[in-house]
């Protein structure tokens, strides 16, 4: 599995968890809840690289086919290793002369790697 190496910036993550749960409601007014699985983490990442790590970025994400194939990433919050992808199936960057390059990229967990090849 490929593992995305470039440091984002330690000062601007945004992490967060999502449970899903099932609710049914019935004719009574009364609901019955179900988790439906393990909840999945969602990082949201900025990044300032040069033109040599941006491109290798965006190489990456085009050689992962944008949110479809699984990757390995430690997250410098905790320190642990993720199977994450894309959350989106597309990137954007912001290029200043083409001397700094910006991203905002998201991460979503992979709890089983599935289509992967």
């Amino acid at each position: 599995m490929a593992v995305f190496t470039w440091p984002c910036d330690p000062a601007n993550i945004q992490e967060s968890i999502q449970h899903r749960t099932l609710v049914t409601e019935f004719e009574s007014g009364k609901e019955q809840r179900r988790s439906k699985g393990t909840p999945r983490r969602r990082w949201s990442l900025k990044f300032r690289k040069d033109q040599i790590d941006a491109d290798a970025i965006w190489s990456f994400y085009i050689a992962r086919k944008g949110a479809y194939q699984a990757f390995t990433w430690t997250n410098p919050v905790d320190g642990v290793a993720y199977n994450v992808r894309f959350a989106e199936d597309n990137l954007t960057r912001q290029v200043f002369w083409k001397l700094c390059f910006e991203y905002g990229i998201t991460f979503l967990e992979v709890l089983e790697v599935v289509g992967s090849g």
